[in-house]
């Protein structure tokens, strides 16, 4: 379809301006001519299409960390080290800022 707007497109420059505009360039313009609904319908599909790629991606690779941790014995070695990351954050923060009597 594309291919065939481009030809008729080109067919119908005029004779002087031929030469300065090659088939070439007139593809690397294509959102120029192109009508709007076409470039609607691709957006829709190239929308679609990169929200499964994301959606498969993220199952993959959640998938393999899951497996990942499952071969290291399971959530407590992350749980561990959020509760040692949370505790070392609540010690700072009251050396930081000591607790006034009121």
């Amino acid at each position: 379809m594309r291919k065939r707007l481009i030809q008729k497109y080109h067919q119908n420059v005029p004779k002087g301006v031929k030469k300065f505009v090659k088939l070439s360039t007139l593809k690397k313009l294509k959102i120029a001519y192109i009508p709007y609904n076409e470039l609607f319908k691709e957006g829709i599909f190239a929308g679609l299409g990169w929200a499964v790629g994301v959606t498969i991606g993220f199952a993959v690779i959640s998938s393999v960390l899951v497996i990942i941790l499952r071969q290291l014995g399971g959530l407590p070695v992350i749980g561990n080290w959020i509760a040692s990351i949370f505790q070392e954050t609540q010690l700072q923060l009251l050396k930081r800022t000591p607790i006034i009597p009121q």
